[in-house]
């Protein structure tokens, strides 16, 4: 029975409703023969004791009667048994799940397995629920991001906005007495275009920050002997400049690369440099295809990433305090955006000798 049952689950609609259709008259037919056979007896009796016996009407009005409610009886059941193993359970879980969604709950599941339309339309159901579970997630991680960012954005704005306006006061002071140093004056002037040449370069960085999250991804196919020697390229460039060494190992099974090139070679330009500035000698890179994401894996042989860095580093405007005062801390949070954006995501840790490892990747379009 529960094999027969399974076997009727996975029929598609049409076939099962056939199926039913053709048992029910099948089942209503023999019923309804067996009927008229069982009454056939009598029948005949009444004939023979009288042909026109009132008794005879009224026992075909019954034989009638009894044939077509057992007949009503069986479509009904046909219907039931369809509506009840075909119909009700993908009804009933299509319908818990709509009202899950109704009141922003997202962690649930569809259970239904079979294998006909209404389990095809159960497994489209539960892949948009995961998709606007996905979407509500990366929602609330961008939402929280730019909350993050605004607020280092706000914190490192206080600074240059006190000095000028302790600068604003010494000039209130300055104005009445003009018998004050000419070259105190100066120095207050410079010091304000300074910091307000520091405002612009904070608002540009911004706008850059806005425009990284509004780029869309722009995909395109290059064979993998291309890609590794634009990557080439990239790597004899940026050691030239920084008088590194710079290894690669190639463990990619891939006969070519889909994705945008532009963006990641973006991201790991900008990685690499980070590890060239860090590093003593040497930074190794590895290449790797896992998940149909393309991976890579930096580690320099410097000191490494401190506690706090490890912790912070991809936040916007976070500085280690050793780089240029230039250097508002963006780098590795844009890279952030970039492989995220790409459907990939970026860590960093230290290795056990203490070199900083940056891994990142990018999802490869199929």
């Amino acid at each position: 029975m529960g094999k027969l049952k399974t076997v009727y689950k996975n029929l598609c609609l049409k076939k099962a409703l056939t199926i039913t259709i053709v048992g029910s008259l099948f089942i209503a037919f023999s019923g309804a023969m067996a009927i008229l056979l069982a009454t056939r007896p009598s029948y005949y009796a009444l004939v023979a004791e009288n042909s026109e016996n009132p008794a005879m009407y009224w026992h075909d009005f019954f034989s009638i009667s009894t044939v077509g409610i057992y007949v009503c009886v069986v479509i009904i059941a046909g219907s039931y048994i369809f509506y009840r193993f075909k119909l009700s359970p993908p009804l009933k879980a299509l319908t818990e799940g709509i009202e899950q969604i109704a009141v922003d709950n997202l962690d649930f599941s569809i259970q239904y397995d079979a294998e006909d339309e209404l389990g095809t339309l159960c497994g489209s159901f539960e892949r948009m629920k995961n998709e606007l579970q996905n979407n509500y997630k990366k929602i609330w991680r961008m939402t929280e991001d730019r909350r993050k960012l605004n607020a280092a954005f706000a914190h490192d704005l206080r600074t240059p906005l006190t000095v000028l306006q302790g600068y604003t006061d010494f000039l209130e002071e300055y104005i009445p007495f003009p018998e004050k140093e000419d070259a105190k004056l100066l120095e207050t002037n410079h010091m304000m275009a300074y910091y307000i040449e520091r405002l612009e370069d904070y608002v540009e960085v911004m706008n850059k920050i806005q425009k990284l999250e509004d780029t869309p991804v722009k995909m395109q196919t290059v064979p993998i002997d291309s890609f590794m020697k634009m990557l080439d390229d990239n790597i004899k460039l940026t050691a030239k400049e920084y008088g590194k060494n710079i290894s690669v190992i190639n463990e990619a099974d891939l006969q070519e690369v889909r994705g945008d090139l532009s963006l990641i070679f973006r991201v790991l330009e900008n990685v690499m440099r980070n590890a060239c500035r860090y590093a003593e000698n040497k930074v190794f890179v590895r290449l790797y295809e896992r998940n149909h994401l393309l991976s890579f894996e930096m580690i320099d042989d410097g000191a490494g990433f401190s506690p706090k860095a490890l912790e912070q580093a991809l936040n916007p405007f976070y500085t280690s305090g050793q780089s240029e005062s230039s250097h508002f801390g963006l780098g590795l949070n844009i890279c952030k955006i970039l492989c995220e954006k790409h459907g990939g995501g970026i860590t960093i840790s230290n290795t056990p000798d203490s070199g900083a490892r940056v891994q990142f990747s990018f999802l490869l379009e199929k």
